[in-house]
């Protein structure tokens, strides 16, 4: 990279002050620099600069690349990660995004938002029922497998199975997948032939759902092979389940801690599309965003990374950006609608955000208004912050439901 007049701080992903507390290191290397060295290499800080790589089309998502960096260079692993679509660029990426854009719309969230709610409010007359309760546990998790599987079309009775497969999945985007390298490998393979078992019979009996979508998709003639629609499928379950696991215990963590703002949304549940966004804002459960690989010189804030360079653009360090956010540090739902990058830019905007979004906004206010207050039951264990994606293990709390 060019010379910077900055002094590039060392942000220590694997150290125990970011471990700690990966906010606030991150506002130390981002107060010196819009840029940071990291093990990994160069990390993007601020949020212009960081808008301006995820726009940047020189700029690919490392995939296999990643793999090859932890030793792992051949197998199922690299297979399917080299089909996902976020590790696809150029005429591949635009004709597989043109095939699926229309199966991930908010016409199609909205379709499913009854079921939504329905799972939602089942599992909260459960806590009501109750004064205490690990909201990781008991809502979050059973919440996010139960709305993939009604979404995707993957059959009740497979839940127990997709739960372990999702959650296994989840590690091949991290610092430590030769460590659970197997275990990964395990699930994919078992995975796979189940989602090829169901892509045969959408094909015979197709019904209303995502993946009778994707195999119907069809553009000028165009269809998606069976291998295509193994890796989308095995995408978003991958990301879908996990993510908003996780995000969910980062919101239930974020409202404990602030118990103004769960009253404010009990209050006043038509704030609930601001929580969303605040939530994911204030504590995306993917701090460190997708790292990228530039394929040719590239030029950010007047920096240039030559081609090769492995760059992490942080979005979640954008997110807290006091250039773009006022006060960025507090946790604030009636904030501004301002525009974070949780869920990425450019040409990989992230799919499911629709379904997220909606996620967020039915959960929140439901849980809000029909727990009441919530009071810390005990600590708050949390996954390592360099994991792709991490959140809380567990939020154990006590509360006396309103009904």
């Amino acid at each position: 990279m060019t010379a910077s007049h900055d002094v590039r701080p060392f942000l220590d992903l694997h150290g125990a002050e970011y471990s700690r507390d990966p906010h606030g290191a991150i506002r130390a290397a981002r107060e010196q620099s819009w840029c940071a060295d990291t093990v990994m290499g160069p990390a993007i800080l601020r949020y212009r600069e960081v808008q301006a790589a995820l726009a940047q089309r020189s700029l690919r998502t490392p995939g296999p690349d990643f793999l090859a960096m932890q030793g792992i260079h051949d197998g199922p692993l690299v297979e399917i990660m080299s089909g996902f679509l976020l590790n696809t660029d150029g005429p591949v990426h635009d004709r597989l995004r043109r095939l699926i854009s229309r199966s991930f719309t908010v016409r199609r969230v909205e379709a499913v938002r009854p079921q939504i709610v329905a799972i939602a409010g089942e599992l909260a007359d459960a806590l009501v029922a109750k004064d205490r309760c690990d909201l990781v546990a008991e809502f979050a998790d059973p919440f996010a497998r139960r709305v993939l599987c009604a979404f995707v079309g993957i059959p009740a009775d497979a839940q127990a199975r997709v739960r372990r497969w999702t959650a296994d999945l989840g590690l091949m985007f991290g610092l430590s997948v030769a460590k659970h390298r197997a275990q990964i490998e395990a699930s994919m393979i078992e995975l796979r032939g189940f989602i090829d078992g169901l892509i045969a019979l959408r094909r015979r009996d197709p019904v209303d759902d995502l993946l009778s979508e994707l195999v119907a998709a069809e553009a000028n003639g165009d269809m998606l092979t069976d291998t295509e629609l193994r890796a989308m499928i095995v995408t978003f379950m991958s990301a879908g389940s996990d993510t908003v696991l996780n995000q969910l215990g980062h919101a239930f963590a974020a409202f404990v801690e602030h118990p103004d703002q769960w009253r404010l949304l009990a209050a006043d549940p038509s704030l609930a599309a601001n929580a969303a966004e605040e939530v994911v804002r204030f504590s995306p459960a993917a701090l460190l965003g997708v790292p990228r690989i530039a394929t040719a010189d590239v030029e950010v804030a007047g920096h240039v990374f030559p081609r090769g360079s492995f760059i992490l653009p942080l979005t979640g360090a954008a997110n807290r950006d006091p250039r773009v956010f006022t006060d960025p540090d507090r946790f604030d739902i009636t904030r501004q609608r301002d525009v974070h990058l949780t869920f990425g830019g450019g040409i990989h905007y992230c799919l499911g955000a629709a379904l997220a979004r909606t996620q967020l906004q039915v959960t929140l206010p439901m849980l809000a208004t029909r727990l009441g207050e919530l009071h810390p039951d005990g600590p708050i264990p949390w996954l390592p912050p360099t994991e792709a994606v991490y959140g809380p293990l567990s939020v154990p709390v006590a509360y006396r439901a309103r009904g």
